[in-house]
């Protein structure tokens, strides 16, 4: 046996273990993919096509071997070039095909999985980040600027607070304080409230509806005061990261004084309930967020109930406007926080807003 004959057993076999590994992955995949779709006739066709495919390709590669044993080709034939046979065309044909099964397959899995979990696939994701502007901050879905607890537990600072769903860069006009409102008041209907886990419990929900919104929230918390129709119930490991949230989320705006912010768990407002549902759902809908990110999505609602406070603090983020003006719960932490930067701040700039007087304060009851 030649040393060339050895090599072609050898590529043959490659071959065959290469198709063995990617049908098995198809399958597997499709299994997958079964346990997450309620199509069964999709599936059951999406099975029948893989494994088709797999045997046909199987098929033409051994009757290729078998024709090229038959008609004795050797090494010794003289070497030309010919226009490819229809078996030839044949092969490559389904051999693309499986290769777009693949594609199609892994989109399936993609979807679904995004759907299940309430985040945006990779192809969602990929489209929107050639289609949307840079988000602020670092984190996929962007952030807003908002009040954090400080460790003595009665004042605040200002951070950057991770959101869950899409939040578009700032953007620079010239104007500060539209590009503060553009900036903070997020409008829309977020992705978690169209589809996905939970979704049935929030709907009507909107950015554009503050005090609908508001209403719907607060039944997820199972109240005297919103009924208990619609409430959430939690498991003791979830109630445990409920109950810890509930303690650090701030409300900053209707209570409590510049030396003593209030946590939502000891604020009787409407806000606080709709604050407390709002952190049951995503514990037990949408448990892969963080603590963290889950307090970023509550805060980017806090801009809808509270603009003129929201966007104060953004400005004086921004060095925009001075800290000295803010009077809302546990602001003293973010006057202090500020004048310690002084002017090493890099968020300081020179433009100066106009003013704000005119945003309402609250919206939603109290």
């Amino acid at each position: 046996m030649t040393q060339e004959t050895k090599d072609d057993i050898f590529l043959d076999k490659i071959i065959i273990s290469l198709i063995i590994l990617v049908g098995s992955i198809l399958v597997f995949n499709q299994f997958q993919y079964t346990k997450l779709s309620s199509n069964m006739l999709l599936t059951s066709l999406s099975f029948l096509l893989i494994l088709s495919l797999i045997g046909m390709v199987a098929w033409l590669f051994i009757y290729k071997n078998n024709h090229e044993a038959h008609v004795g080709i050797s090494m010794h034939n003289k070497i030309e070039k010919k226009p490819f046979t229809f078996m030839e065309k044949t092969s490559f044909g389904f051999v693309s095909l499986v290769a777009v099964l693949i594609l199609f397959n892994q989109f399936q899995i993609s979807q679904v999985s995004a759907f299940v979990s309430g985040t945006p696939s990779a192809v969602t994701s990929f489209v929107k980040s050639v289609s949307t502007p840079l988000k602020l901050g670092s984190g996929k879905s962007g952030a807003v600027i908002g009040p954090q607890i400080n460790s003595d537990g009665r004042t605040t600072h200002l951070v950057e607070w991770q959101t869950i769903s899409e939040t578009p860069s700032a953007k620079s006009t010239g104007n500060p304080t539209n590009d503060a409102i553009a900036a903070v008041i997020p409008t829309g209907t977020p992705f978690y409230v169209l589809e996905g886990p939970g979704s049935e419990k929030i709907a009507g929900i909107t950015f554009d509806d503050p005090i609908i919104s508001q209403k719907v929230w607060a039944t997820l918390l199972g109240s005297k005061r919103f009924g208990t129709a619609n409430a959430i119930e939690l498991t003791p490991e979830e109630n445990a990261r409920w109950e810890k949230i509930i303690s650090l989320f701030t409300c900053d705006y209707c209570c409590g004084g510049p030396n003593s912010v209030t946590t939502i768990n000891a604020c009787g407002c409407a806000h606080a309930f709709a604050w407390q549902g709002m952190a049951k759902f995503f514990i037990k809908y949408h448990p892969k967020y963080t603590d963290e990110q889950i307090m970023g999505e509550m805060t980017k609602w806090k801009a809808i109930w509270y603009p003129k406070g929201m966007i104060q603090d953004y400005l004086v983020y921004n060095g925009q406007q001075d800290a000295s003006t803010l009077t809302h719960g546990g602001s003293v932490g973010i006057k202090q926080q500020f004048l310690q930067q002084g002017s090493t701040n890099r968020q300081t700039t020179q433009a100066t807003a106009t003013p704000i007087d005119n945003l309402p304060s609250m919206q939603g009851g109290c």
